[in-house]
């Protein structure tokens, strides 16, 4: 969780509460899902518990919501000029680093906590919400120092710059090998032919995003009063949203935002001559009837749009028992009306709702599924085998190519990677995996997982279920090695046992049978096929079942 340092006295002039003592400020802060994880003298260092605020990850931010819980919705970035400069960005900047956003903020002269929480909102928008540099960085100028127009394009690596901090000029690919931050962040730029830079109207390179700024522009210091931001990245959405973020930040203390329009040779989510800072404005409904069946109690609409603005919505409306909100420039966090609910809630003080006793209970117990696996956890141990534990996900090449698993798999929509984009649909990839990693260890193994499998029917139709799946591997491990575990499963649970003969082909054939237990097709078991064990790096033979736990 993103934790921040502010200083109180900072804190308490942006909010406009001056008599802001530790336990008024620790429950207010409660109202932002943020604690105070120490104050001392005049440094307070704050917890934020929700990622999906990365406004509030500044004394800005924090001062901002306190003030607005206290006297309700304040309007940003509403009297910006219209854009007067402008970035060109160069067609190569596409596959390299696509997006940028810029903006001016003038008016305002740095103090050394302003700085300060400059610096520190910088980093940790760059940091967490922007991956590490890797979807958006950030990075502060002093305007004077630059010629607008500003490009935005890619330089070789022999190009000459002098990086912040450091004594001279160096070549930009000596800046990734010799200089802390360019260490730090050259895997970003690993395998580019080009970097990408910004240059003034004089070609001269005054930023090498994400690594470092020039010494010439980047040396803020407190008095400055001229400042030029950019943001660059790999993501829409993180660029724009963080240069709005800084851009309110730099406003709520008396700055004058100058938007700049960025020319783009490519399409952009907002076309290619967007304009920066970005004014988000999601909106959200929710009909009031639910929102109250949600939060256990009768609303008026003054109460609803009253919260609402104190969570600093743009708009905040009750017409014919809908509610609609649209949420501030530096908030995009609206993905389901559950969300403004939430903030009518926080809007409200959860102090206001009254607790309601509980009509009436249960009392807890185990399942009689999780009854049945605890005991056939206990036999299995018992008989010498160990119990594994395998994501529910897996990948489609080990299901199919490797174990030779027939049937359809449900697929994921939008795998993050391809090692986990389908869900199993057998248990038998991991125990062979797990085997296929374990050479070093004393033969025989004997291994077990209990789990759940989605299967896609004839018809298109899913279906979890819960199955047992064993395997043993060792030299003299054969059909009957299995057979004698799944045996004492079915002895101890007092049902019948029967094999009868099948095909199967992750199984040798002739040695493979289909398994009935009181006569009910349970599943399969067989000797696991040499080319599947080959496949898969063992080279030990094995024997395996897998079986339906309710039919136990």
């Amino acid at each position: 969780m993103p934790k921040i340092e502010v200083g109180a006295s900072d804190l308490k002039r942006l909010s406009g509460l001056d008599s802001l003592s530790p336990s008024d400020l620790e429950e207010r802060l409660t109202l932002l899902k943020a604690e105070i994880d120490d104050w001392r003298k005049d440094t307070i260092k704050i917890e934020l518990n929700d990622t999906n605020r990365p406004d509030l990850w500044s004394v800005e931010g924090v001062a901002r919501a306190l003030r607005c819980g206290e006297r309700g919705r304040t309007d940003h970035l509403r009297d910006m000029p219209a854009p007067s400069r402008k970035v060109t960005v160069n067609a190569a900047m596409k596959g390299i680093r696509p997006y940028v956003a810029c903006f001016r903020a003038t008016g305002y002269s740095l103090d050394d906590p302003a700085l300060e929480a400059l610096i520190q909102s910088q980093e940790k928008l760059a940091e967490s919400y922007g991956g590490k540099r890797g979807r958006a960085a950030i990075g502060f100028h002093r305007a004077e120092e630059i010629s607008f127009p500003v490009s935005y394009g890619p330089a070789p690596p022999s190009t000459v710059f002098h990086p912040l901090g450091e004594e001279g000029e160096m070549e930009l690919a000596e800046v990734l090998s010799r200089t802390e931050k360019g260490r730090q962040y050259a895997h970003l730029l690993e395998g580019m032919d080009l970097y990408p830079v910004l240059t003034d109207s004089s070609d001269e390179v005054f930023s090498f995003p994400p690594v470092i700024n020039s010494n010439a522009t980047g040396r803020v210091r407190p008095g400055d009063d001229d400042l030029f931001c950019d943001v660059t990245g790999t993501d829409w959405e993180t660029v724009q949203l963080a240069a709005t973020i800084l851009a309110c930040n730099l406003e709520d203390r008396g700055a004058e935002i100058e938007p700049l329009r960025t020319a783009y040779p490519y399409e952009t989510p907002a076309g290619r001559s967007p304009v920066a800072p970005l004014l988000f404005a999601d909106s959200l409904e929710a009909e009031k009837a639910r929102m109250e069946s949600v939060l256990g109690t009768t609303l008026s609409d003054s109460e609803i749009s009253g919260a609402l603005s104190r969570m600093d919505y743009v708009l905040a409306e009750v017409v014919d028992g809908s509610v609609r909100g649209v949420l501030p420039p530096y908030r995009c966090d609206g993905l389901h009306p559950v969300d403004m609910i939430e903030d009518v809630a926080i809007g409200r003080g959860y102090h206001s709702f009254q607790p309601v006793r509980l009509s009436g209970y249960t009392i807890g117990r185990v399942s009689p599924r999780q009854l049945l696996a605890d005991e056939l956890r206990t036999v299995l141990v018992g008989m010498g085998c160990e119990e594994i534990l395998r994501p529910v996900l897996v990948s489609e090449t080990k299901l199919r190519e490797l174990t030779d698993t027939t049937g359809r798999a449900v697929r994921l929509a939008n795998p993050m990677t391809a090692e986990y984009s389908v869900v199993r649909s057998s248990l038998l990839p991991g125990l062979l995996e797990t085997e296929s990693v374990s050479g070093h260890a004393a033969y025989p193994h004997r291994m077990f997982e209990l789990g759940e499998v989605v299967r896609v029917d004839d018809d298109g139709l899913t279906a979890s279920e819960e199955v047992l799946a064993f395997l043993a591997c060792g030299n003299d491990v054969d059909l009957g090695v299995a057979h004698s575990i799944l045996g004492g499963l079915c002895r101890a649970r007092m049902v019948n046992l029967e094999l009868e003969e099948s095909e199967d082909r992750r199984f040798v054939p002739g040695r493979s049978a289909l398994v009935r237990i009181d006569g009910e097709a349970a599943g399969m078991i067989g000797e696991v096929h040499p080319a599947v064990l080959d496949r898969w790096g063992i080279d030990r033979p094995g024997s395996a079942f897998e079986i339906g736990l309710a039919t136990l």
